[in-house]
């Protein structure tokens, strides 16, 4: 008999069952491990944050501590300081390190000495800091998988730059100097020679040009609020740094509020503008936001550092003497006795947009060979604030290679008198050709000045040589295509014509092209974006007139205005060839407002000594210099966290 048949389970069951386990057990230390390795991770985490806080901490406590005057020395025994403070709450119960010692700093492998590179250590060059600092955090799971510690660092970057205010003060007071008898220590005499930006007891001594016999200001002693004038061997005499004391000495309605988001004025039409102001914005709104760039800091851009001549963008336009006390309250309202301050410097005269202007022949005739020699003239006019003189002198057309001046068949154009102070006539003294070719060819007029600014002006003359009759004419001379934003297009129209005449109209094909200006050799301005002329050739016959679409991009130009040419040439129905050139100009977010403005001719600090309703007062601690950022100027600049790189 059979017996019964045993019951369980099969060897491949139980070896299926084996492997499950196995797979299970292997799955769950991957588990553990990654989730161990998670967490290590979140330890790194939090590490980083923290040696980033206190790297940044200590940054801008060392930068800070230069801007109130400190030396290098002692502003990093504070950053150092704030290290400490920082490293007791050490997330991960490890006190980092302090960075090495000045002259011990360590860098990346191949990169010594490049700052960018700094593995650790705090370094001061000009007006930056860098902290760099690091730590050895050990693993807590990865040490499962053979892992021992891992290094965090953290780097800082601060620069200094100028907190500038939307004041100007003046340099000198009853210029031009000297004050017959002054002597040293200067007694203050409101009504003698004083230049603001010396010490008190120099600021009389001398004139606006020779400052041989003024020292320079410093901080000097401590502000003293009961004495404030207590080092006057040290910083400069007190003063009206804004309001009803400090009127320029050619205007009393200008009293030092300056609109930074205005400037350029190197033409009536030129103004450029910044941070959403136009020349339409009301006179109360914009008061009231060059006001507010007290408190919440002026944005930019900054000023170009001074030239002389001025640099256009560092003319600023004036705010009205009535408008001062909303600016002095918001001084107020964020300075106190003994703050010190960035400050523009101007001369102390307000200025008028200066400018002279030439009024030249649009054409002169001249025959093939002939001897026309002071035969032509032309007047050169100024405005009353012009007081430079002006040379003349004649280019020819850059690409007209038949030009008779490139040839060489018009002998070179002399003017007199060269140079000439305005008003006055200008006489064409050599004007001469010798085989020239028959047409009309343009040559460029061009008046330059070097003070009080350095100012070029380009004329078109259109030179008839051998008695040309078929010509043409346009509306365009002078054209300016405005557009208010950056990167837009600028269109409009022109027109060309030609008579009605049957032995006088041009009866040929007139063909367009969009240059540069005289002064750029005809190159386009590099950024601008597409240039057109539509059409941009066309038949002017009998009485004919044709109307030309101009669109011009300003591609990444920035604000500004930027003169251009258009080209137009062909050949008539008489077989002559006829050039004219037309100037226009590009006005890139720019318009124009007052004609008054200051100069901007450098920049210092200056320490508060009085605020009330009417004035702000105080005195130079420093003296001037052309660059805002200027690490001379440091207690009066801001230090700001910037990128690393």
């Amino acid at each position: 008999m059979v017996g019964p048949r045993a019951i369980g389970r099969c060897p491949a069951q139980r070896s299926q069952h084996g492997q499950v386990l196995v797979i299970f057990t292997l799955s769950l230390v991957a588990l553990l491990g990654a989730a161990g390795l998670a967490f290590d991770i979140g330890r790194f985490y939090s590490e980083r944050r923290f040696l980033q806080n206190a790297a940044d901490a200590a940054a801008l406590a060392i930068a800070t501590a230069r801007t109130r005057g400190e030396s290098d020395a002692a502003a990093i025994v504070e950053g150092r300081a704030i290290l400490d403070r920082n490293f007791v709450a050490a997330p991960n119960g490890i006190t980092p390190p302090q960075p090495p010692p000045t002259g011990s700093e360590t860098y990346e492998s191949g990169h010594a000495g490049d700052p960018r590179y700094l593995r650790e250590g705090i370094l001061i060059s000009g007006s930056e800091v860098r902290v760099a600092i690091r730590n050895r955090v050990p693993y807590t799971f990865g040490r499962m998988v053979g892992l021992n510690d891992s290094e965090i660092h953290a780097a800082a970057r601060v620069r200094s730059s100028g907190d500038l205010l939307p004041v100007a003060v003046r340099h000198f007071v009853n210029a031009p100097g000297p004050t017959t008898g002054a002597i040293p220590p200067c007694d203050g005499d409101p009504n003698a020679f004083q230049d603001l930006v010396a010490t008190a007891d120099t600021s009389c001594l001398g004139t606006e040009t020779d400052g041989s016999l003024r020292a320079e200001p410093g901080p000097g002693l401590a502000f003293d609020p009961v004495n404030p004038n207590n080092d006057p061997a040290h910083h400069g005499p007190i003063i009206s740094i804004i309001g009803q004391g400090a009127q320029a000495s050619n205007s009393s309605s200008f009293r030092g509020f300056i609109a930074l988001d205005i400037r350029n004025f190197q033409s009536s039409s030129s103004n450029v503008f910044y941070n959403g102001v136009t020349a339409g914005t009301n006179a109360n709104t914009l008061k009231a936001m060059q006001a507010a760039w007290v408190g919440a800091g002026y944005p930019g851009p900054g000023f170009p550092p001074a030239t002389a001549p001025p640099d256009p963008n560092d003319q600023v336009a004036i705010m009205d003497g009535n408008s001062s006390g909303i600016v002095i309250d918001a001084i107020e309202d964020r300075y106190a006795q003994g703050d010190e301050i960035l400050v523009a410097v101007y001369s102390g005269t307000v200025m008028t947009i200066p400018d002279f202007t030439f009024t030249v022949p649009s054409t002169v005739s001249i025959g093939t060979t002939q001897n026309r020699n002071g035969q032509v003239t032309m007047n050169v006019t100024k405005n009353s604030a012009f007081t430079g003189v002006v040379d003349t002198t004649a280019l020819p057309d850059w690409g007209d290679p038949t030009d008779p001046l490139v040839i060489g068949t018009l002998a070179p154009l002399t003017f007199s008198p060269t140079p000439a102070t305005p008003p006055a006539t200008i006489t064409w003294t050599t004007f001469t050709t010798t085989g020239a070719p028959v047409g009309i060819f343009t040559l460029w007029i061009k008046g330059h000045s070097s003070s009080p600014y350095l100012t070029d002006h380009h004329y078109p003359v259109a030179v008839n040589v051998g008695g040309v009759t078929r010509d043409f004419s346009t509306n365009g001379n002078g054209q300016v295509f405005a557009t208010p934003t950056t990167g837009s297009t600028a269109t409009g129209t022109l027109t060309f014509a030609t008579s009605n005449n049957n032995s006088t109209y041009f009866g040929g094909t007139v063909n367009l092209t969009i240059e540069g200006g005289p002064g750029a050799n005809g190159a386009l301005p590099s950024g601008i974006g597409s240039v057109s002329v539509s059409p941009n050739s066309f038949v002017l016959g009998k009485g004919q007139s044709q109307a030309v679409a101009v669109s011009l991009n300003g591609g990444s130009l920035g604000p500004g205005e930027y003169p251009l040419t258009i080209r137009a040439t062909g050949t008539n129905a008489a077989g002559q060839k006829v050039t004219r050139m037309v100037p226009i100009a590009l006005d890139i977010a720019t318009a124009g407002t007052s004609s008054e403005y200051v100069d901007v001719m450098g920049f210092a600090v200056f320490r508060v000594t009085s605020v009330d309703s009417n004035d702000v007062e105080g005195y130079a601690i420093s003296g001037v210099y052309g660059d805002m950022n200027d690490p001379r100027l440091r207690r009066g600049q801001l230090a700001r966290l910037v990128p690393w790189e």
